[in-house]
């Protein structure tokens, strides 16, 4: 299972806790998510249409920390907390320079 495809199910899952809520912060928060989400989308198609040499690990960094934002935003809105998946465990500072290296020097 991909970190987009979890950071979408856990959206689903928490919306069904928090659907009709009327507090601004429950209200703001699930929707920075639902940005996150879409962001990591866009970029996952973009590097699926339009690949360039970093595309995917773009496209990567961004489901991944949709994830991150997912597994704490659960938290914070649920209780609850679903496991991420050992794939996360690669840090992503790693795949943030590849991509700053590329855009900044021309480096791959």
């Amino acid at each position: 299972m991909t970190a987009l495809t979890l950071a979408r199910q856990l959206l689903d899952s928490t919306r069904r806790h928090v659907e009709t809520s009327d507090d601004p912060y429950v209200i703001s928060r699930f929707g920075d998510w639902q940005i996150r989400v879409d962001v990591a989308a866009a970029l996952l198609e973009r590097a699926e249409t339009h690949p360039s040499p970093v595309a995917a690990i773009e496209a990567h960094i961004a489901a991944a920390e949709a994830l991150l934002f997912a597994s704490a935003t659960e938290f914070e809105l649920t209780g609850q907390r679903t496991a991420l998946p050992p794939t996360l465990d690669e840090p992503l500072r790693h795949q943030y320079r590849v991509v700053g290296n590329y855009h900044l020097n021309g480096v791959l």
